[in-house]
């Protein structure tokens, strides 16, 4: 009798530490959808309308952005007061690379 259960348990711990099985891990991402949103629709604004109008609406979305990540506003100090698209290229690779980042985090507006 004290065989048998011992070759259960011996078997037991075997098949249950067995690299069979696998032990994925799940990785909860908590997106905000909603932000996610707004957070692209911004920046496809500014891409839009970089060489058209750089208006209000333009303004507000730069805005919008940096309160969650770096603007090159400093690049608007020039004679016509405008945002350069080089500062855009630069600018859009921090935007996103701070959404990837942080997206799991079920960012809030501020």
């Amino acid at each position: 009798m004290k065989l048998a259960l011992l070759t259960f348990l011996i078997l037991f711990a075997i098949f249950s530490c067995s690299s069979s099985k696998s032990s994925k891990t799940t990785i909860v991402c908590n997106e905000n959808e909603i932000f996610k949103k707004e957070f692209f629709q911004n920046i496809d604004n500014i891409e839009k309308l970089i060489t058209k109008s750089q208006n209000e609406s333009f303004k507000n979305s730069l805005k919008f952005i940096s309160k969650y990540s770096h603007v090159s506003f400093e690049d608007m100090l020039n004679y016509a007061n405008t945002y350069p698209i080089n500062s855009l290229e630069k600018d859009k690779n921090v935007w996103l690379n701070w959404y990837e980042a942080n997206k799991c985090n079920n960012i809030q507006f501020k």
